[in-house]
């Protein structure tokens, strides 16, 4: 072989394993990128958002309070055997998913527990 293809193949050898973390990294990223929407996509699917309105409607404020404060955990089930780094990032979306659909929730109870109560009030005032 001549020397000329040796240092070739050896350029590419070497640059096989200097490009190896880059694409690495870019699978890895991409995985937690899925992570992230299936995790979100859950949390919308899974938290009970009637029960939430419930809870904002009776509970006024302190209901609202208790959605935000509230903040849902994922099922083991779906996270067992993945990454460390993947059941961080999944656990993350999860639970700011998880507690907007809750926040939101309760806050239109509220919203509609006050529009109630006031046009009730009216109603009385004007009879």
């Amino acid at each position: 072989m001549s020397k000329l293809l040796k240092y070739v193949l050896t350029g590419i050898v070497v640059l096989g394993f200097a490009l190896n973390p880059v694409v690495l990294h870019a699978a890895e990223t991409e995985e937690l990128r899925n992570a992230c929407t299936q995790a979100e996509f859950d949390a919308k699917k899974d938290v009970n958002g009637t029960l939430w309105l419930a809870i904002g409607f009776f509970g006024s404020i302190f209901g609202v309070g208790a959605a935000y404060l509230f903040e849902p955990t994922p099922p083991p089930s779906r996270i067992m055997g993945k990454s460390s780094e993947y059941v961080a990032t999944y656990t993350d979306c999860y639970k700011v998913a998880g507690k907007s659909v809750q926040t939101k929730s309760a806050l239109r109870g509220c919203v509609v527990s006050g529009v109630l109560i006031v046009v009730w009030d009216i109603f009385w005032l004007l009879i």
